[in-house]
């Protein structure tokens, strides 16, 4: 073998070790990529766990809030230490704050069927007299009442059952049951964004028939829930509660005007569509633990001086 050929092969065995020793290096940045990603993913898991369990404490400090409330009066308003919002609180590698909002001082949608299941008239009337006060078509309530009542006869007009939410594309079907909250009403017929936009300010979806918190309520939910009440008398306990609100309901009742009392509408008496407490609120709360940022809503329900039960809690 003459020097020629040993140089080449030389040359050749320093080619194969360094490009051997270049795949090695390769493997090893990529194995060490994976592994940098696996711990970062590993480390949001827990900061997500973490975060998470810091909404829960934060949603954990406002039922008892809501429950000393309660133990020191029973009635309900803007001014009180429970709705005034909660800036950013310090926690370890992180922060957490939000607020807590009346649920009763809109119209509750799922008053229109009563515990029961029937039909409330009442509220039914309530309903429409919200939607004509907000320029929107009273029909409305009857694809509402279709959407929640068990039957499948069409309420006409402007009602919907299955024949005709199964012709659409895609295909569903009423739900025959009440709202579970303010976004499913967006599958009933004839609600659209426009129609919400004008609609959510005044509306809410709580799982049992509720009255109207007149010390959060707005004129055009007092016009719907109290009929015989005058716009001008409306537009001023609407502003009196603002500085001024109801202590009981006895208080709130001297301000109406006899048309406004003596008018009950059918199974709902004037005590059950209006009061000055609130049994449903909204927590929502933003925490921050390590990188994750989450965002949660829970519904708050407060029937005693107990601590409130959780009905639902879910991101935002």
């Amino acid at each position: 073998m003459n020097h020629r050929s040993l140089r080449r092969q030389g040359g050749i065995a320093i080619i194969t070790a360094v490009a051997v020793a270049a795949l090695v290096a390769a493997l090893a940045a990529a194995l060490a990529f994976r592994h940098n990603i696996w711990l970062r993913q590993v480390e949001n898991q827990q900061d997500i766990a973490q975060a998470r369990g810091v909404a829960r404490s934060a949603i954990d400090l406002s039922r008892l809030t809501l429950q000393g409330d309660r133990r020191q009066n029973t009635y309900d308003h803007a001014r009180e230490p429970w709705a005034i919002p909660i800036p950013d609180l310090p926690v370890e590698r992180g922060h957490a704050g939000g607020r807590l909002r009346d649920a009763q001082g809109g119209f509750n949608l799922n008053n229109l069927i009563n515990d029961s299941g029937v039909v409330s008239s009442g509220d039914l009337a309530a309903f429409q007299r919200l939607l004509t006060e907000l320029n929107l078509s009273p029909d409305l309530a009857n694809a509402l009442l279709d959407w929640q009542d068990a039957d499948s006869e069409t309420r006409y007009p402007g009602g919907a059952e299955d024949r005709e939410y199964l012709a659409r594309t895609p295909a569903w079907r009423a739900a025959n049951r009440r709202l579970f909250d303010l976004d499913e009403l967006r599958q009933v017929q004839g609600f659209d964004d426009e129609v919400m936009k004008k609609l959510e300010p005044f509306v809410t979806v709580l799982p049992t028939q509720t009255a109207v918190n007149a010390n959060f309520a707005s004129t055009e939910v007092l016009l719907a829930v109290l009929p015989g009440l005058d716009r001008g008398t409306a537009q001023g306990l609407a502003q009196r509660v603002k500085t001024k609100p109801f202590e009981s309901f006895e208080e709130m009742k001297g301000q109406l005007p006899d048309a406004a009392i003596g008018q009950a509408e059918g199974d709902r008496p004037l005590m059950n569509r209006i009061s000055v407490e609130t049994n449903y609120f909204y927590s929502d709360v933003d925490a921050r633990f390590g990188r994750v940022s989450i965002a949660y809503r829970a519904l708050l329900e407060r029937s005693s001086d107990q601590v409130p039960r959780v009905v639902w809690m879910r991101r935002r």
